[in-house]
């Protein structure tokens, strides 16, 4: 079961996130200590865990122009055989091999459309970095500014190198914690655009909430909908 919902999840959740952020969506709040719930308790979750196995990432566009960041993950899989099974070498350990999972996310000006999230199922196979840019390069143009989304003119790229892609080795994050990706003007740069990033740990974030538990819904609406995809 869990190793069809995490095949069934990947970058299915996509949302305007102001229904549970509590009006963070602007550089003010986004700083402020409020803006995290403390173990007394909060609206809403604003991360998946505990005890929930998802990454949420957000993106946060402050840049007075629509963006479109390119958010990219990278997770560490277990091959499989023509019949779905898992696949060992000859002493038992599993072969892997690590994958990139890219999504775009268009945002607006203007909150709430300016803050977009999207879910990674970390449950089965882990989650080993996080970062901009389709291939987590330097060179990658991590964010398009002024276009018109998919559909349109891209815009003009901010180079991705402006921020490392964060390490599950390195510890700058854990599955079940938020990650935020900001874009903000800025002068003195090219573009007139700079990138920031932070990190919301589950740890830091109570058990129990005055609203619904969103992450645990979102899980139990994907398991539902993988029993009745089963034979």
């Amino acid at each position: 079961m869990r190793r069809k919902l995490a095949a069934a999840c990947d970058f299915v959740f996509l949302a305007v996130l102001a229904a549970f952020s509590n009006g963070c969506g602007n550089t003010g709040s986004l700083f402020n200590p409020a803006f995290i719930n403390t173990f007394q308790g909060g609206v809403f979750p604003l991360t998946p865990g505990p005890p929930v196995a998802f990454i949420l990432v957000r993106v946060l566009n402050d840049t007075g122009q629509t963006a479109e960041f390119t958010v990219t993950i990278e997770q560490l899989i277990i091959e499989t055989d023509e019949d779905g099974n898992f696949l060992y070498d000859d002493a038992g350990n599993p072969i892997t091999r690590a994958v990139l999972r890219t999504k775009q996310l268009f945002t607006s000006p203007n909150a709430p459309a300016n803050d977009l999230g999207v879910l990674f199922d970390c449950s089965v196979f882990p989650v080993t970095r996080i970062g901009l840019g389709e291939n987590l390069l330097p060179t990658d143009a991590g964010v398009f500014i002024g276009g018109e989304g998919p559909a349109g003119s891209p815009g003009f790229g901010i180079s991705a190198g402006q921020l490392n892609p964060l390490s599950l080795e390195a510890g700058n994050f854990n599955c079940g914690d938020t990650v935020i990706f900001q874009a903000f003007q800025s002068t003195g740069v090219p573009g007139g655009v700079s990138l920031q990033s932070y990190i919301l740990p589950h740890s830091e974030q109570p058990s129990e909430f005055q609203g619904p538990s969103t992450f645990e819904n979102y899980e139990a609406l994907l398991e539902s909908q993988v029993r009745e995809e089963e034979p």
